[in-house]
């Protein structure tokens, strides 16, 4: 069961497909940077693009295993490779599943919108989206937990 107040990490979900598409992509360009050695172009040119792959390669290993969200006291803080978001945990309005491939600090469909602030959301995908959900509510007296849902309850 969650504390409120303790630092509670959730990792992405990762679909296989997912995966085994980004480490396609990695090897593919770890093959390139290394082909591109035998190509007859300047050093610099060979130099330059080696360590461009070898970057993008890293980049998208690292966005694809250190996806995660952590509840703090105060807010949810969504990490994904360089990436950073802070959600207030009392700007939450709503939390609902969807499978919108748009891109997200997701690694898998099987994903979660927050609703937050004005017009604010993020779609996230925690390993464990129930207690995640069950966590958000003990977190915050202010939302209730409807089915696979999170909604604000009713004043009045």
């Amino acid at each position: 069961m969650a504390h409120i107040g303790r630092r509670v990490v959730y990792p992405s979900k990762r679909d296989a497909w997912i995966v085994l598409l980004l480490w396609v992509s990695v090897l593919g360009m770890a093959a390139a940077a290394v082909a591109i050695w035998v190509d007859e172009v300047s050093h610099g040119f060979r130099a330059g693009m080696s360590a461009l792959l070898t970057a993008t390669a890293g980049f998208t290993v690292w966005v694809l295993y250190s996806t995660s969200y952590t509840f703090d006291k105060e807010e949810l803080i969504v990490r994904s490779g360089p990436f950073r978001w802070k959600v207030p945990l009392d700007s939450i309005h709503e939390v609902f599943p969807t499978r919108n491939p748009l891109s997200s600090p997701a690694c898998s469909l099987d994903r979660i919108r927050i609703r937050y602030g004005r017009r604010w959301g993020i779609m996230i995908s925690p390993v464990n989206k129930s207690a995640f959900l069950r966590d958000l509510v003990t977190r915050v007296p202010e939302l209730e937990l409807r089915g696979d849902r999170v909604v604000r309850r009713s004043e009045g």
